[in-house]
Parts: structure tokens; C-alpha cells; sequence
């Protein structure tokens, strides 16, 4: 197989007038609120919201839903100009910056489209399980708009830097950009030039490709295709319901960013906090630190110096004090599984699981990946306690996938994510 990876004439807003999408763009679905649905509807009547997650009408109705709606928002605005898709095919080099631990960072990767995978094929690795709920509602879109309206995350091993080292020699003024509501710079590059397609198409390869972000969206085009194939046997090879759209980066990209995520709990009742507590004791090494305020609480001090190769995580609830936990090496099977391996996997099998499975629907995790706003909640007494994590490395994340292996959910939240506007694909049986 050549490379996996293709151009294709992309679907994105009109920028003659004006390079800067701002107002337009918006997070890929699953992390939009309902308040964040409401402030984009409001910043600008053709914000890609109407898209990636329409508003839900009190009348739903087999022909008029918030999946017929997207559709009718993607064609009218094709036929008003708002969107446009190219004429030839290209790339596109997406750049973004961002701050974090107090410095700052970039990342680029690129949106292309990856062939999706043939029954016995295994070059796009999975590392999250998934839920039908999601899938269902991402398959309803699709179906109606025929098009991907986001990408998904994936990560190409890249060992050379070879795609790295192509994506960071492009230059030149971008053709959008954009800056989200968490501050994050967007820069994108259109690449029509066939050379260019060429190399970065070859760093690619023939994969293996390993998911980061946006499971349910992968899945949801396998589904697809097949419904499509029944419905258009003649379609060609290169239709685009074939393909996947993916912003592809370098694992080797030091903006490859994963936080970690924390886990807030409520439910517990008196029963339950003594539970974690005494289980704390049994199977880690305590430390007590001072808090005085959970506003002191930012980043993750705590781990600092911790023991390498041990398992080591923090814990509040909102008594003064700041627990860190190390586990007992001698307390813990040793693991033949890289999932079985890691923080997470450790923390819910030995904490968090015996402390609530007899609390039933009554202990409820909530995920969070700011560790100073979970302090300040559990102080407030929204929720029981919280326990915190490291972020899980980006190397435990593809040994996981190659194992085909799948890790707890919220295990990963890769940052930033890949917006929603700046390119979409087609999906029909009309060639790529």
C-alpha cells in the first residue's frame, strides 16, 4: 500500500474577505455544553455550531430534526457562498498555539483523508472504547449531511520526523486563522501543490495510525460506509464515504499535548469517604501535606520527586489536607497488560471501584482536567472528594492501541482539540 493518506477538495468557509474565522468555528461536538451551544448560536449566525451540533427544536420530527437542519445549513450555505468547496484537491496544514504550564507551545498536523479500513486490516488503532449513544447521533448527522463535519485525531508514530520536519518547513502567510474561545491560535495552510502532497503523503505511509481523538466518529464512518455501499453498489473506490478525515500529527510533535484527567466524586455519604479513606492506608503510602485554601492548589506540585516507576496520586477532601498516595509496589500483581499497567488503571481497580461498588447509582465521577477547580468543588461541598492524576503519556497510548488494548474511559484528553469549521469532507458517492 502507497500511503494511506489523500488530498481531497475540501469544504470550508469562504475567506476572500476575510481570513479570520473566529466568531465561526467551534469545538468538535462532545465538548460543547448546552451554554456554549447557546453563546455560539449567538456569536454569529453562520457559526459551524449549526453544523457539528444543532440546536434541538421542541417539535422533532422524522423530516424536521436538528440532522435534516445541519444538512439544509451545509447546503444553503454552499448555495449563498458561505461555504465553498475547493476545485482541486489539497492538503491542509493546520498550526495551533497554545498556552500551558506557563509556556508556550504549537502544534502542527495535517487534515487529510485516510482510506478506512477493509474487513482484516488493522492500520487505524484504537486505544478507547466506545458508546452507542455517541455513535448513533454522529451516524445520524453523517447520514443526512453525507459529509464529516470534524476531524479526528491521529497520530502517525513517525519515528524519523519526517512528517514533523515537513509540516514545520511550510511557510508563507495562512490562508485562515482563528482564535477559540480558550485562546488557542488557529493557522491553516492550503497545500495544492502535488510535490508537497506527495512527501507528506509518503511520511505517512502505509500507517499504522493511532487514534487520539475521536473514536466514535471513526466508528461512525465504518457504519456509514457500509450503508453507503448497499445504497450506491456502483460507486467508485475513490466516493468519498470511503474515507475518514483526520487531522493527522507526529507523535514525536513536542505539542502533542495530553492533560491529565482528575476524578470528582459525589454519592459517597459518610460510608463511602471512609471506605476510599481506609483503603488509602491499606494499599498506599500516605503523605499529609497542608492546604489551607483549595485555591493554593495549581498544577501538580505534589509530583515532584516522586518515585520512578511508581504508581502516585493525589487525593482531597477538603479537610485542610492534601493526601498523595504512593502504592505499595508489594500490594500489586504484577500486570502483563499495558493497560493493566498504567496510573488509571491502577487507581480505579485498587481505590475507586471496591470504595463505590456497593454505593451502587449513588456514586456518580465526574472528569475534570483543572485540579485547582476540583479542590475549590469538593470545598464547596459539591462533590465527596477528588482524586488526582498524571496525564497518561503519549507512549503508554500507542503501546495500548498496538496491543489492541483498551484503556478506562477519560483516560486521555488530548489538547488542544481540532476544531470544528476549518475544513470538513464529503461524504457521498461523488470521488474525493
Amino acid at each position: 500500500m502507497d500511503s494511506i493518506a489523500f488530498a481531497f477538495r475540501g469544504i470550508r468557509y469562504e475567506t476572500k474577505q476575510s481570513p479570520d474565522l473566529s466568531s465561526r468555528l467551534a469545538p468538535p461536538y462532545d465538548i460543547i455544553s448546552p451554554a456554549m451551544q447557546a453563546e455560539l448560536y449567538a456569536r454569529d449566525e453562520c457559526n459551524f455550531v449549526r453544523i457539528e451540533l444543532p440546536a434541538q427544536s421542541q417539535a422533532e420530527t422524522e423530516t424536521n430534526n436538528r440532522y435534516t437542519r445541519a444538512a439544509e445549513a451545509i447546503r444553503g450555505w454552499l448555495a449563498r457562498g458561505v461555504l465553498t468547496r475547493d476545485n482541486r484537491p489539497a492538503l491542509y496544514v493546520l498550526e495551533q498555539e497554545f498556552e500551558l504550564d506557563e509556556r508556550l507551545w504549537r502544534r502542527r498536523g495535517v487534515v487529510a483523508l485516510v482510506r478506512l479500513p477493509e474487513r482484516g486490516e488493522r492500520y487505524v488503532l484504537s486505544h478507547e472504547g466506545t458508546l452507542p449513544a455517541a455513535k448513533e447521533d454522529r451516524r445520524r448527522l453523517m447520514q443526512a449531511s453525507q459529509a464529516m463535519t470534524s476531524p479526528i485525531l491521529v497520530m502517525s508514530e513517525d519515528p524519523e520526523l519526517e512528517l514533523l520536519g515537513l509540516l514545520d518547513s511550510l511557510s508563507g502567510d495562512p490562508e485562515v486563522t482563528a482564535v477559540d474561545s480558550d485562546g488557542v491560535g488557529h493557522r491553516m495552510w492550503v497545500v495544492p501543490d502535488e510535490e508537497t502532497i506527495g512527501a507528506i503523503r509518503a511520511a505517512v505511509g502505509p500507517g499504522p495510525l493511532f487514534i487520539a481523538d475521536g473514536h466514535h466518529r471513526f466508528e461512525t464512518a465504518l457504519t456509514c460506509r457500509g450503508e453507503m455501499r448497499e445504497r450506491y453498489p456502483q460507486a467508485p473506490a475513490e466516493a468519498g464515504f470511503n474515507f475518514a478525515l483526520a487531522l493527522i500529527v507526529s507523535a514525536g510533535d513536542q505539542g502533542l499535548k495530553i492533560l491529565p484527567t482528575h476524578r470528582l466524586i459525589s454519592g459517597l455519604g459518610e460510608e463511602g469517604v471512609a471506605r476510599i479513606r481506609s483503603r488509602m492506608y491499606e494499599w498506599f503510602e500516605v503523605n499529609r501535606w497542608p492546604l489551607a485554601e483549595p485555591e493554593g492548589l495549581a498544577g501538580q506540585p505534589w509530583l515532584e520527586g516522586s518515585p520512578p516507576g511508581r504508581h502516585v496520586f493525589g487525593a482531597y477532601f477538603g479537610d485542610r489536607y492534601y493526601y498523595v498516595l504512593t502504592a505499595r509496589a508489594e500490594m500489586l500483581p504484577a500486570s502483563s497488560s499495558v493497560v493493566g499497567s498504567l496510573d488509571v488503571s491502577v487507581l480505579h481497580r485498587h481505590l475507586i471501584e471496591p470504595a463505590t461498588t456497593q454505593l451502587g447509582s449513588r456514586a456518580l465521577i465526574t472528569y475534570v482536567t483543572d485540579a485547582q477547580r476540583a479542590a475549590i468543588a469538593v470545598a464547596q461541598g459539591e462533590y465527596d472528594c477528588a482524586l488526582f492524576l498524571r496525564a497518561t503519556r503519549v507512549s503508554d497510548v500507542l503501546a495500548a492501541a498496538r496491543a489492541d488494548e483498551r484503556m478506562p474511559g477519560k483516560s486521555t484528553y488530548f489538547y488542544p482539540k481540532a476544531p470544528a469549521g476549518l475544513v470538513a469532507s464529503d461524504a457521498s458517492p461523488e470521488p474525493i
